[in-house]
């Protein structure tokens, strides 16, 4: 009889094990020690993490302020001033993706824009980096957070400050968020390797899993992967936006960029680079990169 109860007991057991490395891997921070070691993988070839990591350590050298604020969680969020020749008027915010931080996104992009004139404005996102938290938002919470940033911009700077939004990955999904939100000094959007919805993003990894998955995440967290998806914001913005996607990205289905693009109804451009794969378009078409970002900069700011 115990046998026979155990035998019936042990699939629910593996099952229940199962479903909470598989949830602790995808959703909460530092993900599943179990897990982390069986799927992550490198998805870029040595040269991109030289290049990547070699600006994050240039950007974190520069004179930089740390500035803190806390969310609507009643999270400690850490977000990171560096001066450049925007002189406290033109700032790019930039927004790290999934399971990244701020200057592994940012290093990347930190010579263009102090030779355009901008500062660099970056946070580390709930749960990621310096920031406090412990669940991922995938867009829900991020972009509530982000939109606190853009307050204390204006408060450290002034109301004259203009700000450019550019957001990587789930980042560029966060800035898609809250475009119909943003106050009226965010002139311009880039979304770069972005996902139109956070749920469809997920049940294209997880399968049948998202749902039970979906459902633990509301309870633990507060956050509704529901309400993920940026094309609702879209209809409603019309701020210029530049859509950045690599054609050989297979973290987040290359077609999300071209539908995106397609959706929007507002002043747009779109950056679809051949051979890039997930946020790789800086590093495989630099100049091309560049060329867009100067005519949307030109178009918006002057």
């Amino acid at each position: 009889m115990k046998k026979t109860a155990l035998a019936l007991s042990l699939p629910l057991v593996l099952a229940g094990t199962f479903t909470g490395e598989l949830y602790r891997y995808v959703f909460v921070r530092g993900g599943s020690p179990v897990l982390n070691p069986l799927l992550n993988k490198k998805g870029h070839a040595e040269d991109y993490y030289r290049h990547r990591d070699a600006c994050a350590e240039r950007l974190r050298r520069r004179p930089q302020e740390r500035w803190e604020i806390r969310s609507g969680r009643g999270e400690k969020l850490c977000g990171y001033y560096i001066p450049g020749g925007g002189e406290g008027k033109r700032v790019a915010f930039l927004v790290h993706g999934y399971t990244s931080e701020h200057a592994e996104t940012a290093g990347m992009f930190c010579d263009y824009y102090r030779g355009r004139g901008f500062d660099l404005f970056c946070c580390d996102n709930t749960a990621h980096g310096d920031s406090e938290g412990r669940f991922v938002g995938f867009d829900v919470f991020e972009s509530e957070d982000c939109l606190l940033w853009l307050d204390e911009l204006q408060k450290r700077l002034g109301p004259q400050v203009q700000v450019l939004l550019h957001g990587f990955s789930m980042g560029g999904a966060t800035v898609l968020k809250m475009a119909e939100r943003c106050p009226e000094n965010v002139r311009a959007i880039v979304a770069d390797s972005a996902y139109q919805d956070g749920y469809a993003q997920l049940k294209g990894q997880l399968g049948p899993m998202i749902k039970p998955l979906a459902l633990l995440h509301r309870a633990l967290s507060g956050c509704d992967l529901r309400k993920s998806d940026v094309r609702p914001s879209l209809d409603k913005c019309r701020l210029p936006i530049l859509f950045v996607q690599g054609e050989e990205d297979k973290t987040v289905p290359f077609t999300n960029g071209p539908a995106l693009y397609a959706a929007y109804a507002g002043e747009k451009d779109c950056l679809f680079v051949p051979g890039a794969k997930h946020v790789e378009c800086m590093h495989a078409a630099p100049e091309a990169y560049a060329g867009k970002l100067d005519r949307l900069i030109g178009r918006a700011f002057g």
